[in-house]
């Protein structure tokens, strides 16, 4: 099957605000509250008219963490951009997703004000884009594992130089979806480990605010852990954390520097946690270290040995479609997927890891994104995830944000009508249905795009 042409005959864009329960540090901000984003389209294709909806959190300071702007600035930015892409799709007519994404990219980064960093730039252009993938699978009858075998959106003609159109084709036809994820659990720089360490003020909900209440909730044995770019601290948190989750009988580890280090300090750290006996377990069950370095930099690096004691991945970094190439060529083993940065640039990215490994390359993706928030956002963005086999994957919207925010009851109902897997009610609330660690979702692989 060739890849679908699509014209687009309306567009809206529109937010809800979103409060979270909990104060999440990352990086080099607090964020408390923020909007949250949603695009809806009708198309036509070949003749049918179809809808398309999507939506994404729009996260202060992680698009952008310039220091001159505040954290409303960058939210600004990003509605900046929604608006700018939607104008931009407006043009729409007779384009692959594919051609339509790389133009509207194009002409909202040109609009933006100067400076603004491409993830900024383009996150409109992606919103757009997931919309306008589950307007064409619902036109073609299909969900979308099956339009990503087809190539029906286009990716082998993003005309990438490292990688020919047939080894695209043949990548993505070849795809096993997985029918269930395991939330990875996000442990942010002041998030309280021991129960006994929560403040009981910080939230009266009746949810879990210590790792260790989620633990006990949840199942969940997979954690992603904030670091600050300190090595001393960064290691005496990891010994902390290591005394909880060592009475686990397996857990798996990835570590998030967010940008933090400089590669000196970088390598110190290394050099510590390798050293340090309190680490000795979680040493053993670290799969990755995502982006230490500076989006700025980090492609020019080469990835020394003193620097690769773990495999290293791209995730700020990945800003264009062929930055997972640029990162390959320096030592980098993998990259990060997230819808907001283009479910294409996902798909395409997962053929370079197919075509690298066919050739003797040890490569692989995460799927990340802690935002996501249950509903839409967190049912497309987890269906690309689980489409291309992350099975442990990033996922903590539900445990900051508290459940769906903005979503009026009769909206909640047809959620949880939809996706019994995905959801339960607890309390007159809807909560994400975590058990034993996992999620099931066996009904996102309905026609559309997660919906």
């Amino acid at each position: 099957m060739s890849a679908a042409r699509i014209s687009l005959k309306a567009i809206a864009f529109r937010t809800r605000p979103v409060r979270f329960r909990l104060p999440f540090h990352f990086g080099n901000t607090v964020v408390t509250e923020t909007d949250q984003g949603f695009v809806s389209v009708t198309v036509e294709v070949d003749g049918q008219i179809a809808e398309g909806h999507a939506a994404q959190l729009m996260v202060p300071r992680w698009f952008d963490k310039r220091a001159s702007r505040t954290n409303d600035d960058t939210v600004a930015d990003l509605k900046r951009s929604q608006e700018f892409a939607c104008r931009s799709a407006e043009d729409i007519a007779s384009e692959t997703i594919a051609a339509a994404t790389t133009r509207m990219r194009e002409e909202v980064e040109a609009t933006m004000p100067e400076g603004t960093p491409r993830l900024a730039a383009h996150f409109g252009p992606a919103l757009v884009e997931m919309a306008l993938i589950d307007a064409l699978c619902f036109a073609h009858g299909l969900n979308f594992p099956q339009a990503v075998r087809a190539d029906l959106f286009g990716v082998s003609a993003l005309g990438a130089p490292d990688i020919t159109a047939a080894a695209i084709t043949g990548a993505l036809s070849g795809i096993t979806p997985l029918p269930a994820i395991a939330p990875r659990q996000t442990v942010g720089f002041d998030a309280p480990i021991f129960s006994a360490e929560a403040d009981p003020e910080r939230a009266d909900d009746g949810l879990p605010v210590s790792l260790e209440a989620i633990i006990r909730a949840t199942g969940i044995r997979a954690f992603k852990i904030k670091l600050k770019g300190e090595p001393a601290a960064d290691i005496d948190r990891l010994a902390h954390i290591a005394t909880l989750i060592d009475g686990m009988d397996h857990y798996r580890v990835s570590l998030d520097a967010n940008e933090q280090y400089l590669p000196d300090r970088f390598a110190a750290f290394l050099d510590r946690l390798q050293g340090d006996q309190r680490l000795s377990r979680l040493r053993n069950s670290i799969a990755f270290i995502e982006q230490p370095f500076a989006r700025e930099t980090a492609l020019t690096l080469e990835i020394t040995p003193a620097l690769s004691a773990f495999p290293l991945i791209i995730d700020e970094s990945d800003d264009h479609d062929d930055a997972f190439a640029t990162a390959i060529a320096h030592g980098w083993s993998g990259t990060s997927i997230k819808s907001c940065k283009g479910v294409l640039r996902a798909l395409l990215n997962y053929a370079r890891m197919v075509d690298g490994r066919a050739r003797g390359k040890r490569l692989f993706i995460s799927a990340e994104d802690l935002t996501c928030q249950p509903g839409l956002c967190w049912q497309q963005d987890t269906l690309v995830a689980a489409t291309l086999g992350c099975r442990d994957v990033e996922r903590n919207g539900h445990h900051f944000g508290g459940g769906l925010q903005g979503y009026d009851d009769l909206e909640k109902a047809r959620l949880l009508a939809a996706h019994p897997d995905l959801y339960r009610r607890n309390d007159g609330r809807l909560d994400l249905r975590i058990e034993d660690g996992t999620v099931a979702i066996g009904s996102l692989f309905g026609r559309g795009f997660g919906r």
